[in-house]
């Protein structure tokens, strides 16, 4: 297992394991500069064949595309599958360390700040679709989505359902949209106290916190104990170096509105758009004094769906509601061990075995 250094970029890393990397940058409608990490080329495979279809990878709340690939070039998604000759893409959300660019706000100013994961959905995944679907070539792509990496996409395509048809197959990974039964009580405390007020950056915040909670990356007792607090249960299955490694990208950056974002919908048990309070949202949402649902029964794209038992952000019950709400839910699996976690999806030590090898595989039959 290779140990990632704090100062290198995604793209250097990649560089670093034989793979070819670039860099690309695109505008959003609403004025946000996003950067995607492109893996075009592997030591093993070669250049992508052409005739296969694009993956685009999405990362977390808080994250970016360097959580793709923390396990090294044996474990990390991105790295399997450009040996299987897949084109494959990283999206980084708007307000992370790659993504804090706009055509003419500061990230220094609060009304860059200013934005949920709705504008994510609605503005930064549809440019990085059609980029991609631009620079290859192709009709479609495969995409691979991760907790907030899958509620993008179904704000997306319930609200552009032309969006769906470009998608072959989305594969959600512990997906965050009804989030009702979330059990954490620090996540629960937060959820209960969001206030639509708070629209400023505050990684710096969490960087003093986890700086101070871990000097030492491989003292990994207090740090472990901090994670379990934001993330939930024990992770039994996180591979030696997985937390220290994660320490060092992790958080890369998002703005608080998007954490109340997320609270609303523990707290409301709807999916559905920023809610502002009663007079604002009549002036927002035509009339209406409470956010209009997001209309799931026009996401038609192809959906399979993994989660863990004991993930105590997106509960078994919430991604249950959600499946019986897709018209199009190729597959909803239950990864095997009971004690699968939220960042398992990432950092498990045998997440190729539990996971990674079935979602090449629908990539590769889809």
């Amino acid at each position: 297992m290779a140990v990632l250094c704090c100062d290198r970029t995604t793209p250097e890393i990649i560089l670093k394991y034989g793979y070819n990397s670039e860099v690309h940058h695109i505008a959003t409608q609403d004025g946000y500069i996003i950067e995607l990490h492109r893996v075009r080329s592997s030591p093993v495979y070669g250049p992508a064949n052409p005739y296969k279809l694009p993956v685009l990878l999405m990362h977390g709340l808080m994250g970016s595309s360097a959580d793709w690939i923390l396990m090294g070039p044996e474990e990390s998604l991105p790295y399997l599958l450009s040996d299987q000759g897949h084109d494959v893409w990283l999206g980084n959300a708007r307000g992370n360390r790659y993504s804090r660019n706009h055509t003419h706000l500061s990230p220094d100013g609060r009304e860059f700040w200013n934005f949920t994961f709705h504008e994510i959905g609605l503005y930064d995944l549809p440019v990085m679709v059609d980029h991609v679907l631009a620079q290859t070539g192709q009709p479609q792509l495969h995409y691979v989505g991760h907790s907030q990496g899958t509620t993008m996409f179904f704000v997306l395509n319930a609200l552009r359902p032309e969006y769906n048809r470009k998608f072959r197959l989305m594969q959600a990974l512990a997906p965050a949209v009804f989030l009702t039964h979330l059990q954490n009580p620090f996540l629960r405390f937060l959820a209960q106290h969001e206030t639509a007020a708070l629209v400023k950056p505050y990684q710096e915040d969490i960087n003093r916190l986890a700086k101070a909670l871990c000097p030492d990356f491989y003292s990994r007792a207090l740090c472990l104990d901090a994670m379990h607090t934001m993330t939930g249960n024990k992770y039994h299955h996180m591979s030696q170096l997985g937390f220290p490694m994660l320490l060092r990208h992790l958080p890369a950056g998002c703005s608080l509105k998007q954490v109340a974002h997320f609270g609303q919908a523990v707290t409301s048990g709807h999916f559905r758009p920023y809610d502002y309070g009663a007079e604002e949202n009549r002036r927002r949402y035509t009339g209406s004094a409470v956010p209009p649902d997001y209309d799931l029964t026009k996401v038609t794209a192809p959906v399979v769906i993994f989660y863990g038992l004991a993930d105590q952000l997106t509960h078994p019950t919430d991604v249950r509601q959600l499946a019986g709400r897709l018209p199009n839910l190729v597959a909803l699996n239950q990864l095997p061990n009971a004690t699968f976690n939220h960042m398992d999806f990432l950092l498990a030590g045998d997440v190729k075995d539990a996971l990674y090898d079935s979602i090449i595989g629908n990539v590769e039959q889809a």
